[in-house]
């Protein structure tokens, strides 16, 4: 959507928080096509470089400057590929623009993602996570503590739920809602899956986990393949990594699975083990105990069950809307394409997680 000249005004409003009366170039940013963020591409004209501007409901404040000096400290521990967080003039890291959002300044990073990295790329991306798992274990804000994992909990929770009201085909779409019958359509073909392959099972067996205990510390949670920037260098090289604001305290699994499991592989083969050169990788730089080695299959599986799930609920029962919707059909094609395997791997592991 085509900003008005009143946008623009408020977004150089915005803009002098940080930069006072600069001269400044806008024009929109594409994000990663689920969240519908407004982004904005700030270009200084006195060649100080380029800036990202996203807004947040004022009432995250607290969560967003967490995540800010958790950003800040990665980068004061050698993680370079985490973008600049730019502090304001009156000091703080958001401006506030007085109609119920604040707005944080990013540093922009420069690079390419991709969902089919080359094995060198992998072997960066997964080095990079560690070193960042590394640091983030060091910020004493959220000090590392060691008991069941908090994404294995979440997900019995909602294992629990699913079982008690199934997934019902055909209901719920509202006429005119092209992205609700789309929706709908592989919720039909997952339906098929999980009755043929019994999910009902494999849900009782995530609700049923007793979670072992694991080192939890501030992770990521949302790292995938959108959101690994790689420089167009030999050897391969992560110019970035972006979008902290998923973060908070649970098991370096969940980052592993989710980055891993984001990647192209052959549906039958388990992501540790497609990926498993990369996951090498980051153990060179940071060991996994035998636990975390467990949950990153489990949670790779639990995850492709459970975020249709999420998907079905938001857009069908939920009427919630996404920026881009082929973007989205695409995400849930593919985890209807591992539903089989994943349903599969959670009866391999039941008894060895």
């Amino acid at each position: 959507m085509a900003r008005s000249e009143a946008d623009d005004d408020a977004l150089r409003a915005i803009c002098r928080g940080w930069w006072g009366d600069a001269a400044v170039r806008l024009r929109p940013l594409v994000g990663d096509g689920f969240s519908g963020a407004a982004l904005v591409h700030v270009t200084l004209e006195d060649g100080a470089g380029d800036v990202v501007l996203k807004p947040f409901p004022t009432a995250s404040r607290a969560k967003v400057e967490w995540v800010h000096h958790l950003m800040r400290h990665l980068r004061e521990r050698g993680c370079d590929e985490v973008p600049e967080v730019l502090e304001t003039t009156r000091g703080g890291f958001v401006a506030d623009d007085g109609r119920g959002r604040i707005w944080e300044a990013v540093r922009f990073v420069a690079g390419t993602t991709t969902d089919a990295p080359s094995s060198g790329q992998a072997a960066a991306a997964l080095e990079t996570l560690a070193r960042i798992h590394l640091a983030a274990a060091t910020w004493p804000t959220a000090p590392t503590r060691v008991g069941p994992a908090a994404a294995v909990i979440r997900r019995g929770d909602q294992a629990s739920r699913l079982l008690a009201v199934p997934w019902r085909p055909g209901f719920g779409v509202r006429p005119g809602d092209s992205l609700a019958e789309g929706l709908a359509v592989r919720l039909e073909r997952a339906s098929v899956i999980a009755r043929e392959h019994d999910l009902a099972a494999a849900l009782r067996g995530i609700a049923g986990l007793h979670p072992p205990a694991v080192a939890q510390h501030a992770v990521l949670r949302d790292v995938w393949s959108g959101h690994v920037l790689f420089a167009d260098d030999r050897p391969p090289r992560v110019s970035g990594v972006i979008d902290f604001h998923a973060a908070a305290v649970d098991t370096p699994a969940t980052d592993i699975a989710r980055l891993i499991g984001s990647w192209c592989r052959d549906a039958d083969i388990p992501p540790d083990a497609a990926w498993a050169e990369a996951v090498a990788a980051y153990e060179r730089v940071r060991p996994l105990s035998n636990a975390e080695k467990s949950l990153i299959p489990w949670l790779d599986a639990s995850g492709t069950i459970l975020g249709l799930d999420n998907w079905f609920r938001w857009v069908i029962v939920e009427g919630r809307q996404f920026a881009d919707a082929g973007q989205v059909l695409g995400r849930v094609d593919r985890l209807v394409s591992r539903l089989q395997a994943a349903i599969a791997t959670l009866d391999r592991l039941a008894t060895a997680v």
